[in-house]
């Protein structure tokens, strides 16, 4: 009986112990749910280093882009030559900057026929922003 009584005051400073701990904090970023066949890191850079790629938008926009190796850009769109960078970030998105704007990472999908690029959406929503219609080997534009 005296241990019993010993234990009572124990077990509820225990109780107001376990209480007064501070809560797990919840992830601070759910993971979003990518698109089947969405690529990784290398195969994002071995689809466009070196490659002069046609691409066009959902607005219509067409242009012509080569990639090079060290990380630079030129594209041909609406009759004029522009330049920017490209990398591709640890997520597996292929980041981009046109001419000193703001860099903008997306990610590359495999799809039946082709390829494109998605913006990504927290609620799973995910935009198609471009269709990729060609991959060619080198610079055969001279751009």
């Amino acid at each position: 009986m005296r241990s019993a009584k010993l234990l009572l005051p124990l077990a509820f400073a225990l109780l107001l112990f376990g209480c007064a701990l501070p809560a797990k904090k919840a992830p601070s970023k759910a993971a979003v749910a990518l698109p089947a066949g969405t690529l990784k890191v290398d195969q994002v850079r071995a689809l466009f280093a070196e490659k002069t790629v046609e691409s066009v938008t959902g607005a219509g926009r067409l242009s012509q882009t080569y990639y090079l190796a060290d990380g630079t850009l030129h594209q041909w769109q609406d009759g004029e030559i522009r330049t920017g960078t490209w990398r591709v970030n640890k997520k597996g998105r292929i980041c981009l900057a046109m001419e000193g704007g703001k860099e903008k990472c997306r990610i590359i999908v495999k799809e039946p026929g082709g390829y494109a690029k998605y913006v990504v959406k927290k609620s799973g929503r995910h935009r198609r922003v471009v269709t990729y219609r060609s991959f060619k080997d080198g610079n055969p534009l001279g751009l």
